[in-house]
């Protein structure tokens, strides 16, 4: 009796927000920066916990503000574990610290009106480091999700408040490329605002994205000053009847509004002189980057152009500005475009939409955390530095058994990222070499190791040939099944399956119709699908090994007609297509015995791009022989 149960799906993973940034401070020295960073950590993770009574002592810190009453040797690596998992990493000598929290998908927005139900087999990996390094620190952050392969459910980016707490803190600096993480835009008023923008714009190290207004425009309007002064006029009139408005209308039902009483000035006279009417610059509203840039924050860089700095940022970025445009800018490619009229009409509500388009930006994306080392490198460099520590065999074994458990756990996460990740083959062969080398170190077990390495490069390099393999064959299958079994559908067929690639003459079809000789059905369907592979060929759209596998089953080969064939034989390897002649000079071929032969003559249209069949399935006259 079969099993009844739930299959499982392996896992897929792929980083969904992602930060990188400088850490300093003009007031306070490099340690008691380094301690608000960590006491914000802890204070948004706190409230995170609130309804957990049992946090462990190296979570309960002072506030941010009170650094100074956190203690250097409050800083410790520790471990929690109630239903979601925390880990602290602090190297004291490299100046590491950093943190993993791993939890369940719960949900988002849970009893809103934008309700996200929790997604099965999901869950997210918060990781947050900083590194001191001279008179700065590095700080990174990221979000790693995890979930079944078949998940098509989307993920939400969510930015955890640490960033946003740090670039609200007064102690701190936050700065990407020179720029100051302060919800603040970069606003190009001055020659030096711009050489700020260029060396922002021109810095490849730079993982945000820039978000660039345009300022709007100022148009000439004409104001007529008479109407202007009768409005005036009017409002005071107004300001009069307005008390007793109400009075009025409930003594006289005729009266609908005092605006009865009011003259309408609105009509221009077509005579007005000339000296009533004063023109007047009018500056069209312009985008709320203010408002953009406060929510942008760790996300993006919003930086706003006045117009009379339009042509320098032409001129050194190639950016054409126009009046109102708002251009997203990712290491000098630009990614996306909006004119002014795509959103004057409603600009909160496209406020918004670009907001979330930014926020989707960090997932999936390849991002430099500089020297920042997160959870896993950091406990790596924790165990490095112990080993070198030790003057115990025993305690160095061990050491090097648990930084080979961690060096496999990160093997582990990288095969998680392949669908994802672009780089996973490189990052793969980077940690199997660290693990090549600490197992050259552990002598007893560098054989086997060796050993178990090699079959399994061996096995997921077969694995990935057959895997290719079997989906073209699939694929061949898949066509076959819907192959004609009656010969005068064939042509339909054709026509109806390859007209990209195939144009079918009337010559051919009127052969095909009158042919009376076995005809191998399912061999003639299999040399068309390889001469529609070939067309592709011949447009480069697939390679010369591609177009081998269509060719195996049959042997199909493109063979030349003979020149001295299509010369004796000039009209039968000639056809007539939209008012065109056509040489046949190339045909395929399959069966030798008069019974069982095919044969299909086509020439390549170099105009169309397209196989143009002129003659099908028998045999045309050669030199030696007749048809």
């Amino acid at each position: 009796m079969p099993y009844i149960t739930t299959k499982l799906q392996p896992l897929k993973s792929y980083p969904t927000y992602q930060f990188y940034a400088r850490v300093d401070s003009k007031s306070l020295d490099l340690q008691c920066t380094f301690k608000i960073c960590i006491l914000e950590t802890f204070k948004w993770l706190r409230a995170r916990l609130k309804k957990f009574s049992d946090l462990p002592e190296g979570m309960l810190t002072p506030e941010p503000e009170n650094y100074a009453d956190f203690l250097d040797e409050s800083i410790i690596s520790f471990s929690y574990s109630n239903g979601l998992s925390v880990d602290v990493v602090y190297i004291e000598k490299k100046g590491v610290w950093s943190f993993r929290m791993t939890e369940s998908d719960i949900g988002a927005n849970i009893g809103k009106e934008n309700e996200r139900k929790p997604v099965q087999g999901r869950t997210f990996s918060t990781e947050i480091a900083f590194l001191k390094q001279g008179d700065y620190i590095e700080a990174g952050v990221r979000t790693i999700c995890s979930e079944p392969s078949d998940t098509t459910a989307d993920c939400e980016v969510f930015r955890p408040t640490v960033v946003k707490a740090l670039a609200d803190n007064a102690n701190v600096r936050l700065m990407q490329s020179g720029f100051i993480l302060n919800k603040k835009p970069l606003e190009i008023n001055s020659k030096s605002d711009l050489e700020r923008f260029f060396g922002i714009y021109e810095d490849n190290s730079l993982n945000f994205p820039i978000v660039l207004v345009a300022d709007s425009e100022t148009e000439i309007k004409e104001i007529d000053i008479e109407k202007i002064s009768t409005l005036n006029k009017t409002f005071s009139a107004m300001n009069y009847f307005s008390a007793v408005n109400v009075t009025l209308e409930n003594s006289n039902p005729n009266l609908k509004n005092i605006s009865e009483f009011i003259p309408d000035k609105r009509k221009k006279s077509k005579d007005k002189p000339k000296e009533t009417i004063r023109t007047e610059k009018v500056k069209l509203p312009v985008f709320d980057y203010v408002e953009l840039a406060r929510g942008l924050v760790g996300f993006a860089v919003v930086v706003f152009a006045d117009d009379r700095y339009f042509k320098q940022i032409s001129n050194k970025t190639h950016i054409n500005l126009s009046y109102g445009d708002i251009v997203v800018i990712s290491r000098k490619n630009i990614i996306e475009r909006y004119s002014y009229k795509d959103y004057y009409n409603n600009m909160s509500g496209f406020l918004k939409s670009l907001r979330y388009e930014i926020n989707a930006m960090p997932k999936r994306k390849q991002y430099d955390f500089g020297n920042v080392l997160f959870h896993s490198d950091a406990k790596l460099k924790e165990y490095h530095t112990k080993r070198h520590e030790t003057t115990s065999l025993e305690e160095e074994c061990r050491i090097y058994r648990l930084e080979n458990a961690e060096l496999k756990s990160q093997i582990k996460d990288i095969s998680q990222y392949h669908t994802d990740m672009q780089q996973t083959a490189e990052s793969l062969r980077t940690a199997l070499k660290k693990i090549d080398s600490l197992q050259k170190e552990l002598e007893t077990c560098e054989t086997l190791y060796k050993e178990a390495l090699s079959n399994n490069e061996q096995k997921e390099s077969a694995y990935q040939k057959s895997a290719e393999l079997i989906s073209f064959y699939k694929k061949q299958i898949e066509i076959a099944s819907l192959f004609p079994t009656d010969k005068d559908k064939i042509c339909d067929w054709i026509e109806n399956s390859f007209a990209e690639n195939i144009v079918l003459t009337q010559r051919a079809r009127a052969e095909m119709r009158k042919f009376s000789g076995n005809l191998d059905i399912s061999s003639f369907c299999d040399g068309i699908v390889y001469m529609n592979s070939y067309a592709k060929y011949r447009k480069h759209e697939i390679s010369e090994i591609e177009l081998q596998l269509y060719a195996e089953r049959n042997n199909w080969e493109v063979q030349n007609c003979g020149k001295e064939t299509i010369k004796m034989r000039k009209s039968d390897y000639t056809v007539t297509y939209e008012n065109e002649q056509y040489i046949l000079d190339l045909h395929i071929k399959h069966g030798v015995k008069a019974e069982e032969l095919l044969r299909i003559y086509f020439c390549w249209d170099e105009k169309r791009q397209k196989i143009l069949i002129g003659s099908m399935p028998g045999h045309l006259a050669t030199t030696r022989q007749g048809t």
